[in-house]
């Protein structure tokens, strides 16, 4: 920043940074914690923008509502089904209008998207949510997630779509506020925070917590409640026609019930940079507090991780004095020096450790948590047999990881930021540890349920069971509760329903915990009923705008970046180091390609001159489409959906303008399309795609099925990545008609687009189910007009890995993946294979999409793939193997790769001929 600008932030691209900053006001009543949340936003450029912003939530907090205000105007937003509310926002975008839109991006990660903020125009977000918070004996903790630390791996391949996915900006800067009300009986409590300075003063029945001056979004805000509220709590409300009771309650085992385990325990510590700093130091401490609690009857393993892992012990080992000294002596040498975090990996070796004592399998994970693979962990958790005791430690840790990893498998979660006493937490861990293992055996509410929230796989003895229901008459009575254990006598506890009290937030908090049981279709019904965002739906709300006062063109992405975690990676705090700004990893196929071979020029068993293919050149020349007749849109749509009813394939829709001139689509609407195709959202596919959906959409397409018309529609009018193909073609298609393009008057011949220049015979269609005619596809001696690089197989699928997990799709993101032969060029695939390839292609189903996409499968499934992950291998083959509609292509591409190994491509002769028949 400049002194000049002081008050405006930019990036480092030099736009301006829409985001003000953030306040938010806070209310604890009991356990019930509510917080309204402001963020401001203002566009001081020339332009109309659309600010994106992922921030995260509390992992167990249930969103409740969106407010836009755009100078004295205030709308609320309404929650629907989460495509829907994407159609909503991308038709406002389009028509120039003001919306907002507020989606889960899953892991307690939530996306703002603001559209069409105007130049010089200011906005306030307002969105709110409620948590139910946990409490251990007399001791409570809020915490107040503000920024995502950076998190290693790719979010795309786990289900983050690219515009969520949070970036990190070393100048980012936003000032926080906080206001939080500590109401009744909780107000009792001694208040403090290890994460801030704050200010405590006395209110109407409570108390009031205000952040002191100059917080900022680089730390969660976290307060401590010491002395708090014991006693079991009940509260039952109306929710429509029936009541909702929430019953609170610290199971009553006691200390002789608890018993004394002797115990199994292997130890896991993240040492990967992101460690380095508060964390690595907290993890330390930790680490020689459990060791010093550990009995001569107990076994322990200590394993640490990065990129790799290594076991400081063989083995468990009995927790004797001089094994104790000498993991101690490794504990206080430890530093974060392992690179990357590799978690599942080092868990599945934790996991793999013996045991042979008869006793519960325990590991206790020391990590920050920032992964982005949270649901591959959890799956091999849930499968070990092992109760995970999580202790996350850091200024900003995920939350998601340590809930999930604990809720799964049994075991318990703690969050430790610095300067908070981590030795307390490790006791609280021993005590649960120590434990004999008990269940809820039983619970007989005073009436049958009509649902019931999913209950705890685990109890421990001073943790809060948080317990809610659905009934038809007011539940009124006793509830019992029967905790069990195996080879324990079962406890029994009773408590009296407390009188219905109005308690408007209970029925959405408890909707929100019923989600994760029911059907899909179940769950976004009861989402929209209660207006709550989910995985299922997104909050939106739009300010129409009169027609003098709509945005022009498109808005410019401003993605807001995520300030730097205190002390992550040892920065901040005064701690200088060098900090990585790039927590994506190398996968392990590029590290050993590395690290093995002294060249790292990619070996090709080729040989042989080959003549560039025509669909690798761009010649100048005229679009033309020889004796093709032109059909009506309510024709061409008939034959596309023909296509669909007849070869549901990944090729049966077209993918060139060749194709849709084939089809009947008039040349002089394609040659008003652009002439970029730089890339997958910018290229020829992505404005094929989207002409057919529009088209479908349009009046032309009123006479097809419903089920066949929404199947060609898809997701383009929702999806943000064809918001630029929308623009070209919207306008193009505004007076279509079932009978007519109207296209006389409004398309002049212009010069054709330099991708559009190829020399094509057609021959015309004769039916709906013919045989597409082959046509010739030359290879000319000369340079190549196109500068490609040849890759290895392993670099090629290394590239198709990185792909978006919805190319898997078959209508809705037909453009994700490569569809052409000169895209497979791109990624460094061989010409003088893709040559031998165009030889063969002879319409839509032996056609070009159809044997690159087989290319890509069997090239996944050959040894080149083997050092790709499990899940990414399994999507790019997806089902090619046993399609029968992929039969032709495997059989000619089958030969081709028979003997491709990681490194080199097989040898290919006999030399392509000068010309052969295929398709461009």
């Amino acid at each position: 920043m400049t002194s000049a600008r002081a008050a405006i932030l930019e990036s480092e691209c030099g736009d301006a940074v829409p985001l003000r900053g953030v306040s938010a006001r806070g209310q604890l009543t009991g356990l019930l914690f509510e917080l309204s949340v402001e963020q401001t936003y203002e566009n001081t450029g020339d332009s109309n923008i659309e600010a994106v912003y992922t921030f995260p939530v509390p992992h167990h907090a249930v969103l409740l509502g969106l407010d836009l205000q755009i100078g004295d105007r205030k709308l609320s937003g309404v929650a629907v089904r989460k495509q829907a509310a994407s159609r909503r926002y991308e038709k406002a975008m389009d028509e120039g209008h003001t919306a907002c839109l507020l989606e889960e991006a899953g892991d307690g990660l939530y996306t703002l998207s603001l559209g069409n903020l105007l130049a010089g125009e200011r906005a306030v977000i307002r969105y709110r949510y409620a948590e139910l918070l946990d409490r251990h004996e007399d001791w409570v903790r809020l915490a107040i997630p503000t920024v995502i630390a950076p998190r290693y791996g790719d979010p795309t391949s786990h289900g983050v779509e690219a515009h969520q996915a949070p970036e990190v900006s070393l100048l980012a800067s936003y000032p926080f506020a906080l206001t939080v009300d500590v109401l009744g009986a909780q107000s009792a409590a001694t208040l403090s925070s290890p994460s801030h300075r704050i200010l405590v003063s006395d209110i109407e029945n409570g108390k009031r917590v205000t952040l002191g001056a100059g917080a900022e979004l680089d730390r969660d805000f976290i307060l401590q409640l010491s002395g708090a509220v014991t006693a079991s709590a009940s509260l039952t409300t109306r929710s429509g026609d029936g009541w909702v009771s929430l019953l609170s309650l610290a199971p009553q085992i006691g200390e002789a019930a608890s018993g004394n385990l002797n115990l199994n325990l292997k130890l896991v510590v993240d040492c990967s940079g992101s460690m380095g700093g508060d964390s690595i130091a907290q993890a330390r401490r930790a680490l020689l507090a459990i060791l010093g609690k550990l009995q001569p009857a107990d076994h322990v393993s200590i394993t640490r991780f990065g990129s790799s892992f290594e076991h400081l012990s063989v083995g468990l080992i009995p927790a004797t004095a001089p094994a104790i000294a000498q993991l101690s002596y490794a504990v206080r040498e430890m530093e974060a020096d392992l690179g990357g975090t590799e978690l599942a990996g080092a868990l599945q070796a934790a996991i793999g450790i013996r045991v042979t004592q008869d006793s519960p399998k325990n590991v206790l994970l020391i990590t920050d948590g920032e992964v982005w693979a949270v649901e591959q962990v959890v799956d091999l958790a849930a499968r070990s047999g092992h109760r995970l005791f999580v202790v996350a430690v850091g200024a900003a840790p995920a939350e998601g990881l340590a809930r999930q990893l604990s809720a799964r498998t049994g075991g318990a979660c703690e969050f430790v930021s610095p300067n908070e006493d981590i030795e307390g937490a490790i006791v609280r861990m021993f005590q649960r540890m120590r434990q004999q293992p008990r269940q809820l055996s039983e619970l007989r509410w005073p009436v049958t349920p009509d649902w019931q929230a999913p209950l705890p796989t685990m109890v421990f003895a001073g943790d809060t069971l948080h317990l809610l229901a659905g009934f038809s008459t007011p539940p009124v009575g006793e509830t019992c509760l029967t905790i069990s254990g195996t080879g324990l006598a079962p406890l029994t506890q009773r408590v009296t329903m407390a009188e219905s009290i109005d308690a408007e937030l209970l029925p959405r908090v408890a909707a929100a915990r019923r989600l994760q049981t029911l059907p899909e279709s179940e769950a976004a019904t009861l989402a929209e009923a209660h207006q709550l965002v989910s995985k299922y739906t997104s909050f939106v709300v739009v300010q129409e705008r009169a027609e003098q006062e709509k945005a022009e063109g498109l808005p410019e992405l401003r993605k807001v970046a995520q300030m730097l975690a205190a002390g992550w990676g040892a920065a901040g705090k005064g701690v200088a180091a060098e900090v990585c700004m790039s927590p994506r990893p190398v996968p392990a196929m590029a590290r050993a390609q590395r690290s093995g071979a002294r060249n790292p020029t990619p070996a090709y068993d080729v040989s042989g001159d080959y003549e560039e293919p025509s669909f690798m050149r761009r010649a100048p020349g005229s679009l033309q489409f020889a004796s093709t007749a032109e059909r009506s849109p309510a024709e061409v749509l008939k034959i596309i959906g023909g296509r669909l009813e007849w070869f549901l394939s990944l090729a049966a829709l077209p993918t060139t303008f060749a194709e849709l001139a084939e089809l009947g689509v008039p040349a002089a609407l394609l040659q008003r399309l652009p002439s970029s195709a730089d890339d997958d959202t910018h290229g020829e596919a992505t404005l094929v795609r989207t002409l057919i959906a529009l088209l479908a959409g349009s009046r032309a397409g009123g006479g097809l099925a419903p089920k066949l018309r929404t199947e060609l529609i898809g997701d383009i009018p929702g999806n943000r990545d064809y918001r630029w193909a929308r623009s070209v073609i919207e306008p193009l298609l505004a007076d279509v008609s079932a009978d007519a393009w109207d296209v006389s008057s409004r398309f002049d011949p212009l010069d054709t687009p330099a991708f559009l220049r190829r020399q094509v015979d057609l021959e015309p269609e004769p039916s709906v189910h013919h045989e597409a005619p082959s046509f010739t596809c030359r290879i000319s001696a000369g340079a190549r007009s196109h500068s490609t690089t040849e890759c290895s197989p392993i670099d090629v699928l290394g590239k198709l890995a990185t792909k978006p997990k919805r190319f898997l799709s078959l209508f809705w993101a037909p453009a994700t993946l490569p569809k052409t032969f000169a895209e497979l060029a791109k990624l460094g695939i061989p010409v003088e294979l893709l040559a031998k390839l165009a030889a063969n292609a002879t319409n839509h189903i032996r056609g070009e999409a159809t044997l690159v996409r087989t290319l890509i499968a069997l090239l996944a499934h050959s040894p080149a793939g083997d050092g790709l992950t499990p899940t990414r291998r399994n999507e790019l083959i997806g089902d090619i193997p046993r399609n029968q509609y992929y039969q032709w292509a495997r059989s000619v591409i089958e030969p081709l790769l028979a003997d491709v190994s990681g490194t080199a491509w097989r040898a290919l002769s006999p030399k392509p001929d000068a010309e052969l028949t295929g398709i461009e």
